[in-house]
């Protein structure tokens, strides 16, 4: 028989006092029984499978009238609360215990049925925890009906990480609860919200069609979840289309079409922003923009009905209400839908709109001094059949990409120049379904910034993350591609490819 379970430390003064050695007795000689093939020390991580296989022996020969059982500790110091994993030779589970810097212990005993007496040997287990920095993959293999996470590290979105082979840990979620997420997730976010004192909840952000949860991000549990996030949300369906960190202190959440804010500073949940009369359906899942890491924490939007859009100032003025951005950019835009929206370079909220007319429109918003920054795109400077966009915060580049190709538009010498990306995906039969701005997952939080991070990779806002899926195999992959923030163009270097994934529905970066 075996089972899963979590291991729990036992002080290693129980585990001594446990052992039994009854190979002797006051007037005959019995043999030894022997145990090898388990270790004294195993390092693993959380999430990891281990699986060993114990030989015992009786008086150095095989014998089979042995009987086994791994077994493992519930609580510290309390030996009846036993729990058996194994009852042959092998031991097979998933670590899903809390990381530690002390020591987990397993035993492995042996039996003889014959004499009864019995011998056992522990292997004293440190379990590190896989689910530091790296890039996590939300991902379904069955359209959606439940998706689970798989964190993947490497060196180039891992500090620390040196080794050539990529670690993944699949499967986060139903590890951590028993069973994967139902439904569809569409967006995932790690937030730090604390204030150095009052308030210190670090959590990853989960939203799907019916909740928003807040995992733990050391053991992906569920620490809170939908109504327990909100100031005065009482709906019975969280159905969340987009989740944003900007200005380093503030988290905006769109949630039944509806927009939220989160500043940490004030109440550490969730509540309705400021409309000052604008109706709340305007917002949709790709017209809301942003600027990271500056402190006027500026949010922004486009009203699509109207035309024009509308800035907040929330870290300092509370939840205050939208304003009417009054510059005008010389193009009717009434009508006209918003492709994507995010950050751009030097604190601007970016947007891409197409106009009613079909024409696109770059417009830059840098809501500090009420001022829009237009460029027109013309028919030759778009890539056909183009659904997929990235805004860059450090530069004026633009990346599209349709379901085989990608491109850029960057913005030299006041005038959009378009260039065609020679890149193609391994395989024919794989199609791109999202491209993101690389940033890791401290960048445009709470508290941290250039002076105060400790732990930069050089790769942070150099990379762009392109998923792509196969269609006949059914497996989602990641690329790495390094880009020039002057050419918009990827450069020579490749910072490689990573798969195993069901259909990629969202990504994000988490913290070291």
């Amino acid at each position: 028989m075996i089972k899963r379970l979590a291991l729990l430390f036992i002080p290693f003064t129980l585990l001594f006092s446990c052992y039994q050695d009854l190979s002797t007795t006051a007037d005959k000689v019995l043999p030894d029984i022997q145990i090898t093939g388990v270790p004294d020390t195993l390092e693993t991580f959380y999430g990891e499978d281990i699986a060993l296989r114990a030989v015992a022996t009786l008086g150095g020969e095989p014998y089979d009238g042995f009987t086994y059982e791994w077994a493992i500790d519930l609580k510290p110091e309390r030996s009846e609360d036993r729990i058996s994993l194994s009852e042959t030779p092998d031991v097979s589970y998933r670590v899903a215990n809390q990381p530690s810097e002390m020591p987990y212990c397993l035993s492995f005993t042996v039996t003889d049925t014959e004499t009864g007496l019995s011998k056992s040997t522990f292997c004293h287990v440190y379990v590190r925890s896989s689910l530091g920095e790296g890039i996590l993959v939300a991902h379904t293999r069955d359209d959606g009906q439940t998706t689970d996470f798989d964190l993947m590290a490497c060196k180039y979105v891992t500090h620390g990480y040196t080794s050539d082979v990529p670690r993944y840990t699949r499967d986060i979620y139903q590890l951590a609860n028993g069973q994967p997420i139902n439904g569809r997730v569409n967006t995932v976010l790690p937030v730090v919200r604390s204030d150095g004192a009052v308030y210190n909840e670090t959590l990853i952000l989960v939203g799907t069609n019916e909740h928003l949860l807040a995992l733990d991000p050391l053991t992906f549990k569920v620490a809170k979840q939908d109504a327990a996030l909100f100031n005065g949300f009482k709906e019975p369906t969280f159905e969340v289309h987009n989740l944003i960190n900007y200005g380093q202190i503030m988290t905006a959440a769109q949630i039944n079409g509806k927009l939220w804010l989160n500043i940490c500073h004030t109440n550490n949940i969730f509540n309705i922003a400021g409309y000052s009369g604008i109706p709340a359906d305007v917002f949709t899942p790709t017209n809301v923009g942003y600027a990271y890491a500056v402190q006027q924490s500026d949010v922004a939007f486009f009203h699509e009905q109207q035309g024009k859009f509308y800035y907040m100032h929330a870290q300092f003025s509370g939840y205050s209400s939208f304003a009417l951005v009054t510059d005008q950019i010389g193009a009717d835009l009434s009508g006209g839908k918003s492709l994507w929206a995010g950050a751009g370079k030097e604190g601007r909220c970016a947007f891409l709109v197409q106009a009613a007319d079909g024409k696109h429109h770059i417009v830059y918003l840098h809501p500090s001094d009420n001022e829009l920054i237009h460029y027109s795109l013309d028919a030759n400077q778009w890539l056909t059949d183009a659904r997929y966009f990235a805004f860059c915060d450090n530069a004026d580049i633009l990346f599209m990409a349709s379901e085989s190709k990608i491109a850029s538009i960057t913005v030299i010498g006041g005038s959009p120049v378009f260039r065609e990306i020679n890149w193609s995906p391994d395989s024919k039969n794989e199609v791109i379904t999202g491209i993101k701005f690389y940033t890791q997952g401290w960048y445009g939080t709470h508290g941290f910034d250039y002076n105060s991070y400790s732990f930069p990779l050089a790769t942070n806002r150099m990379q762009v993350v392109i998923i792509t899926h196969n269609e006949k195999t059914g497996e989602g992959k990641i690329y790495l591609r390094p880009f020039n923030v002057s050419t918009g163009l990827f450069t020579y270097k490749d910072n490689g490819v990573y798969g195993g994934f069901g259909r990629i529905t969202a990504i994000t970066t988490t913290f070291k």
